[in-house]
């Protein structure tokens, strides 16, 4: 889904700076990665918000509803995935 939203010229420098950094190795206080996970994890809620406020006020057709699971998969894997090792073990499956 990724609807491209308006980000401000200063954001886009310091996710570009912080990828440069992971990809330098030069990330030691693992700053970087957290912004940058931090933003991928942003995008995902947006396009989430996105899903759940067509469902609100339209309904679900199948197509949205099929959406709406991705994303919320999607969130789900990114937690699983975290280097602090927070798993989401109690959560109810879809």
């Amino acid at each position: 889904m990724s609807e491209h939203r308006h980000e401000p010229e200063s954001l886009k420098m310091a996710l570009a700076a912080a990828a440069k950094m992971r990809a330098g190795n030069q990330d030691p206080d693992k700053v970087a990665h957290w912004l940058l996970t931090s933003h991928r994890r942003c995008q995902t809620l947006g396009d989430l918000l996105v899903v759940a406020e067509r469902y609100l006020y339209f309904g679900m057709p199948e197509h949205e509803l099929s959406e709406l699971r991705v994303l919320v998969e999607r969130l789900r894997e990114q937690d699983l995935s975290r280097e602090d090792g927070d798993e989401v073990e109690g959560t109810l499956p879809l």
